[in-house]
């Protein structure tokens, strides 16, 4: 079976482009922050990802449906929003209601 690719489950995604060479996790959550507090005025992370070096945030393995489990948690937590940094390079994840 073929993986669908993640960005068919991202949750209402906002696609940030960067050039930045040296781009690492830090930088990248702040430029995500950054976004979604432009959005929103009180934003919670609840969930994050990092292809560069796999981790994820909640390290959790509930994956079901062919996604992965941050993602899975992400969406029992009612999460809104997203914000994708260089295609899936660091993916956060938001809820910005209460």
């Amino acid at each position: 079976m073929v993986k669908a690719p993640l960005k068919y489950h991202l949750i209402n995604p906002v696609k940030i482009k960067t050039d930045q060479s040296d781009l690492d996790f830090m930088a990248a959550q702040s430029m995500a922050d950054e976004k979604v507090k432009s959005l929103c005025p009180d934003p919670m992370l609840v969930s994050w990802y990092n292809a560069t070096t796999g981790e994820s945030y909640p390290d959790v393995d509930c994956a079901g449906a062919g996604t992965p489990g941050w993602l899975n948690h992400a969406k029992s937590r009612n999460c809104d929003m997203t914000v994708d940094i260089n295609d899936e390079q660091f993916v956060f994840i938001y809820r910005t209601q209460p």
